[in-house]
């Protein structure tokens, strides 16, 4: 049969138009089905909210410090704050973020005598003082980390309730046509709004304690006024215990007061010998060991402002005990950066919760790789110990020792350019400071509360590097801070900080500067201690530093 010149080529281009077509179909149903079925997702996310919400917030749980005791923090939807003191009875206040409640399980209480017998000491009010005299800071923080594990909760509810829609979907190949005729979409439906709305009307409608509570009658008139108890016993230790934290609160924020003002009067005297750099040098504030002194994070904040350096590092220990409470003083710290790029290498007694703080406040934390800020290059990590809170026992986060965590950031200097290395304890500041011709220009530590240095180790080039074990920044006496003690109060040994000057040619530090704040209020700035001399470095080494021009070094006033 003669077919038509030409129907070859139509029949061809008929076909190719008609697959496109189908393609285009196929492609149109697929984004079709896509977009219903993320509809139908969205929809029942937001059905399935709710319930999941509920959940996530009665069963979000953390466990924590508060004061010096290890307690445990429960939200739950009962409208009041319920603090669980073992066999000495519960305290109850009304919650400010109604209808969510908090349950605070205090462990280590025994019988009543004992509970009354150490939650009343002298050392365990002075422990609880930053708890009344800051409690929006300290229930902050506490409330940060119970809101992660509620989010947590909450997706892994919403997964859940998902995934029973997906089988709703699927029922057809679930479940005997029987049952299949029987459950219906719109009774399912109504099961479930009834269920919402059970829950949401228990929640808004709570039941009322059946336990008699009795009030403490110094609460009134104060932060504590809606306090109540089950236990006259309590009531009256209660009443007791805030009297004695009033108290102890007031004198400890007066001599605070008086050490700070005395401190800023002497260092306001001496502002002409106030660190300064010269034009061709940048200079570095360090110190160590702060450990949330109020007085001197507050004298820092007022040296950053008038001295102005172009970073500060901390060497780690800025906190007490690494709890969620100390959030106030994290938050504290940030604010003596003043708009200076602020880096951390965290010490033994911080924690992760401390670094989580630290991040959110603005200031940046070192974990074993270099950081750029203010035109330096900075490498640091947090330590491998961890103190347990208010004792002196010590964990480590991960399989790695001191030495090993330095060999380790050497190894990073070695092959990425690195201007300062922080570390926190001697033992690995040693290891670095022995490593050959070490490719750092200062290397920062502390730990052991007591100013060592400037130790100088020249290389085979003719450059140098700077090591310095700095003292404590908070005046803090050891071993106070391994067992109970205050950010309230003045420095008990000299504070230090540090300025260090850095070349700006060849980023070679060429002096520090200690400025001392004694116990008795007095500053002392000492002269510069000259740590290098440009004059005699090698012209190769400076051409291969950045610059062939002589440097020039200006003395300090």
């Amino acid at each position: 049969m003669n077919r038509p010149a030409g129907s070859d080529q139509r029949r061809t281009l008929g076909s190719v138009v008609a697959r496109h077509a189908a393609q285009v179909r196929s492609r149109s149903a697929l984004l079709k089905g896509l977009g219903k079925a993320l509809l139908l997702t969205m929809l029942a996310t937001l059905a399935a909210a709710p319930l999941a919400a509920v959940w996530a917030i009665s069963h979000a749980r953390v466990d924590d410090y508060l004061g010096p005791h290890r307690v445990s923090f429960a939200s739950n939807l009962e409208d009041e704050v319920e603090l669980n003191l073992g066999p000495i009875g519960n305290a109850y206040l009304e919650s400010p973020a109604r209808p969510i409640g908090l349950t605070i399980t205090v462990g280590g209480v025994g019988t009543a005598a004992e509970s009354m017998s150490s939650l009343f000491s002298e050392q365990t009010l002075t422990a609880y003082t930053s708890l009344y005299t800051e409690p929006g800071e300290a229930i902050s923080g506490i409330v940060e980390r119970l809101a992660q594990d509620a989010v947590r909760k909450g997706l892994e509810a919403e997964a859940v309730l998902l995934l029973g829609v997906a089988m709703w979907r699927l029922r057809r190949y679930l479940v005997p046509p029987w049952i299949l005729s029987r459950v219906t979409p719109l009774r399912a439906a109504a099961v479930y709004l009834t269920v919402v709305a059970l829950v949401v009307g228990s929640i808004l409608v709570p039941q009322k304690p059946e336990d008699p509570r009795y009030p403490v009658a110094i609460a009134d008139g104060s932060r504590f006024s809606s306090l109540t108890v089950d236990s006259v016993l309590l009531a009256d230790v209660l009443d007791r215990g805030i009297k004695g934290i009033r108290l102890l609160s007031s004198r400890q924020q007066q001599v605070v007061k008086t050490y700070t003002d005395t401190a800023a009067l002497s260092l306001s005297n001496q502002l002409d010998s106030l660190p300064r750099p010269s034009s061709d040098e940048s200079m570095i504030l360090g110190f160590s060991d702060l450990h949330c002194n109020q007085a001197m994070t507050e004298l820092i904040a007022r040296l950053v402002r008038v001295a102005r350096p172009s970073v500060i590092l901390s060497s780690g220990d800025d906190t007490v005990n690494g709890t969620a409470a100390e959030r106030g003083c994290i938050r504290r710290e940030a604010r003596i950066s003043n708009r200076v790029p602020f880096l951390v290498a965290t010490g033994n007694h911080d924690s992760d919760v401390t670094e989580a703080q630290m991040r959110n406040s603005g200031m940046t934390v070192l974990d074993g790789q270099v950081v750029e800020s203010a035109g330096l290059a900075v490498l640091g990590d947090d330590d491998p110990e961890h103190n347990v809170p208010f004792s002196v026992e010590r964990t480590t986060d991960r399989p790695e020792s001191e030495e090993d965590m330095a060999a380790r950031l050497v190894a990073v200097a070695d092959n990425r350019r690195s201007d300062v290395l922080l570390v926190h304890q001697p033992a690995a500041a040693r290891v670095i400071m022995d490593t050959p011709n070490l490719p750092v220009r200062l290397v920062l530590w502390g730990h052991y509360h007591v100013e060592s240095g400037p130790q100088v180790i020249m290389h085979d080039d003719g450059s140098w590097t700077v090591g310095m074990q700095e003292g404590t920044a908070g005046g803090v006496r050891q071993p106070t801070f391994s067992s109970f003690s205050t950010p309230f109060s003045p420095p008990l040994i000299s504070a230090d900080v540090y300025f260090y000057f850095r070349d700006n040619a060849t980023g070679l530090i060429t002096a520090v500067q200690p400025v001392h704040f004694r116990p008795d209020g007095k500053v002392v700035i000492e002269d510069r201690i000259p740590t290098g001399d440009l004059s005699r470095l090698p012209a190769e080494t400076r051409e291969k530093l950045g610059t062939s021009a002589m440097p020039t070094v200006e003395a300090s006033r």
